[in-house]
């Protein structure tokens, strides 16, 4: 959460900061994050959004998309 604020701040603070800066600062954020974001899609990191039981992992039998039917 720290990291977060300091890098809010720093984006209210360093507007006008060259790309090479922003990416420079992303690249930072994004070391403390991965990990993190990691560690709750292996499952460490309980159900999704507090929900209990967490959120259905998708529709059954679904996923492929809409059948398709050739017509002559």
């Amino acid at each position: 959460e720290k990291a977060i604020d300091d890098a809010l701040k720093w984006l209210e603070s360093n507007q006008l900061a060259e790309k090479e800066e922003f990416e420079h600062k992303q690249k930072e954020v994004e070391s403390i994050c991965t990990p993190i974001m990691k560690s709750l899609y292996s499952g460490g990191g309980g159900g999704m959004g507090g929900m209990p039981g967490g959120m259905p992992g998708g529709m059954p039998g679904g996923g492929g998309g809409p059948n398709i039917e050739e017509v002559d």
